[in-house]
């Protein structure tokens, strides 16, 4: 069993495991294992059950909304979960005490009309999550770093505020506790971004420019046309971007002007200014 000593290092999946093998576990319905199950897979099986706050249980309620199962079905074991863990030792407090049902989730899920046709979400979120992301070497560091600060030494302060917060009792006037929910949420946001930026980075000194031709590290020097001037830039991924250092993303639209063309070429660039019109003087 988890112990007091093992607070902050009891995973979510293991205490599942010790649950469902309670007394309270093993009376459960199939359809409350299967979605306690579903809640945990979708928490990290790996995660610290610590970690695991009011917050991101209401994210994952307002998940459910559309789905075959409410919000409200998720409850009860979810309740059930989270006491046990506080018995066992595994939690300082229990985050369903505070967690509400997302509004509108009250009641049974809505039926969608056999003639009503269902309207797709958009994309564009999962599009840009699957985008390659180009990053030198130290950047990739550096986001490695960061990413591994956030998920201990900042969770572990969010979670402190959190528990001081909620000791302070009523939280429906609880300007500490409506704090610490935002700092909790601007984490786990910055969090997620590291995680997908990081399944998806390819690093720049990888990058085969045998070619000649402008590709993500290249240094690429432009003739403004009408002018005669040069510029000097280096094509980047979005998070060394600096034009004042000369650093442009491949996604800004000089860099997506300039992508696999070659010394010599003349690009059209729109701006807010007007239309630019640029030759490839030189790529490195």
């Amino acid at each position: 069993m988890t112990t007091r000593a093992s607070l902050a290092s009891a995973k979510i999946g293991q205490v599942r495991d010790e649950f469902l093998h309670s007394d309270t576990g093993r009376n459960l319905s199939a359809e409350d294992a299967s979605r306690l199950r579903k809640f945990v897979t979708w928490c990290g099986i790996s995660t610290s059950v610590e970690a695991v706050q009011p917050f991101k249980i209401e994210e994952f309620l307002a998940a459910q909304m559309n789905t075959s199962a409410p919000p409200r079905n998720y409850v009860p074991v979810l309740k059930a979960f989270f006491g046990f863990a506080a018995q066992q030792g595994a939690l300082a407090t229990d985050p369903m005490r505070v967690v509400r049902l997302p509004r509108g989730a009250g009641g049974a899920a809505k039926k969608t009309p056999a003639n009503t046709a269902v309207r797709a979400r958009p994309h564009a979120a999962v599009r840009d999550r699957d985008e390659v992301v180009y990053v030198s070497k130290p950047q990739f560091e550096q986001m490695q770093l960061e990413l591994e600060r956030l998920r201990g030494e900042e969770r572990h302060k969010v979670s402190q505020m959190l528990h001081d917060a909620i000791k302070d009792g009523d939280l429906s006037e609880n300007a500490a506790y409506d704090d610490a929910k935002m700092r909790q949420g601007m984490l786990e946001a910055r969090i997620r971004e590291l995680e997908a930026k990081l399944r998806n980075i390819e690093l720049i000194e990888d990058q085969d420019r045998s070619s000649g031709a402008v590709s993500v590290g290249s240094k690429v020097r432009l003739i403004e046309l009408e002018t005669g001037d040069p510029i000097d830039y280096q094509v980047v991924g979005p998070e060394e971007t600096n034009p004042r250092a000369g650093k442009i993303s491949h996604l800004s639209p000089v860099g997506r002007a300039i992508m696999g063309k070659n010394a010599g070429d003349e690009v059209d660039v729109a701006t807010p200014a007007g239309a630019m019109r640029y030759r490839v003087d030189t790529v490195e």
